[in-house]
């Protein structure tokens, strides 16, 4: 193989430090590796120079394997085990001068032939492994977040202090132990199965109601049985779909909700819990409002609240602190202060007048008749929270 093995360089603006982050990131287990071939490729980087990983240029160091092995405190065999390993993953090239031995020329700061380890094969996946590490992190917070729930739902099981419930969510989920599960798969039907036990405490009396329960349905309930009347007293209809819904929230708000293929309610419910973090609502006070309210309905607040809380300084429906506007619409939709499912029916009949005196201004990013619903929830719930929205 050709000793001066080119290659086209890192994308704009990374360096040669961001490489090594991206390995260190990574870890054994992201590139599917061993620790010692992980150290290895590491100190090849480090080995190496900034300039040498400009495009058109060559990226490779020819130290002697005893030469390595001795700054690692490794055996030669462990370096050349390494280094097999590393270039059967494709992220680098052995190549040998005429006589077998490991050499090369620098002039001028460039190196002009060598023959060692070549690094281009690494240089060349930096996009594939940049995109390895996104993907493992989505994965590692999708994780989390289903470790949540179960949490959130294990609590309120033993709350209900129900011995036959609790003893069957200890088989599901023996003295609730997650930390050794790791597969996504694995932790949704944990959920799924928990949520069954769940939704059997105390029958229609508890909040586990119909909103909280398929959320892949089209038209879910999102009134409660104690929010059935709407404001005009009439009964409020299930109208609120996801489109609907979606057309009041942020672009931001969209693209996080389809960003896993799904802008139904199972994307707005994670996009939502994704932004309660954000804008300061601990996963305890986000956990209570879907018990109390149901998911689809819990997620209608932090939307509305997500979206108002990007207004400029001084705006007059500027949500300027989230968590509080979150406990007061929460406790306000509780009580029927408002009927959420009322308010969007009446956009939908061009109704949207707001109840304060002056019309608020349009919100940046969508119609009229979404900026207005938006103003009314919020100045529905600043008398509840005693402080502006």
């Amino acid at each position: 193989m050709s000793a001066a093995l080119v290659h086209g360089g890192l994308p704009r603006g990374v360096r040669r430090v961001d490489l090594l982050a991206l390995i260190e990131d990574l870890g054994k287990r992201g590139l599917g590796l061993s620790s010692t071939a992980v150290r290895v490729l590491r100190h090849y980087v480090w080995r190496s120079r900034d300039e040498d990983y400009q495009a058109g240029r060559i990226c490779a160091v020819w130290d002697r394997v005893c030469r390595t092995a001795e700054d690692l405190d490794l055996c030669s065999r462990a370096i050349n085990d390494a280094e097999r390993e590393l270039e059967v993953k494709g992220l680098l090239v052995r190549t040998t001068g005429g006589n077998g031995a490991r050499s090369g020329v620098r002039s001028g700061g460039v190196i002009r032939w060598a023959a060692g380890i070549n690094l281009a094969p690494l240089i060349e996946r930096y996009c594939e492994l940049k995109a390895l590490r996104a993907a493992r992190d989505l994965q590692q917070q999708a994780v989390a977040e289903c470790k949540a729930d179960i949490r959130r739902v294990r609590r309120l099981i033993r709350d209900a202090a129900e011995p036959v419930l609790l003893a069957r969510a200890d088989e599901i989920l023996p003295d609730g132990r997650m930390a050794p599960i790791h597969s996504i798969e694995r932790l949704e039907v944990i959920r799924a199965a928990l949520e069954a036990v769940l939704a059997e405490i105390g029958g229609a009396s508890r909040a586990t109601n119909a909103s909280d329960g398929s959320e892949e349905n089209d038209r879910p309930q999102i009134q409660t049985h104690h929010l059935s009347e709407s404001c005009s007293g009439r009964s409020a209809a299930p109208s609120i779909t996801p489109r609907l819904a979606l057309q009041l929230a942020s672009e931001e708000f969209r693209e996080l909700a389809g960003a896993k293929g799904h802008p139904g309610w199972l994307g707005l419910v994670e996009a939502a819990r994704q932004n309660a973090s954000w804008l300061g609502i601990s996963q305890r006070t986000w956990g209570d409002a879907c018990a109390l309210l149901g998911r689809e309905r819990a997620a209608m607040c932090v939307l509305v609240i997500e979206r108002n809380a990007r207004l400029h300084a001084g705006h007059r429906y500027q949500a300027r602190h989230p968590g509080k506007c979150f406990n007061g619409m929460v406790r306000r939709a509780a009580r029927g202060g408002f009927n959420l499912d009322g308010l969007l029916r009446a956009i939908q009949r061009g109704e949207g007048a707001s109840p304060c005196a002056e019309q608020p201004p349009t919100l940046p990013g969508g119609n009229e008749g979404m900026a207005a619903l938006s103003a009314q929830i919020l100045s529905h719930i600043s008398a509840a929270m005693g402080d502006p929205a």
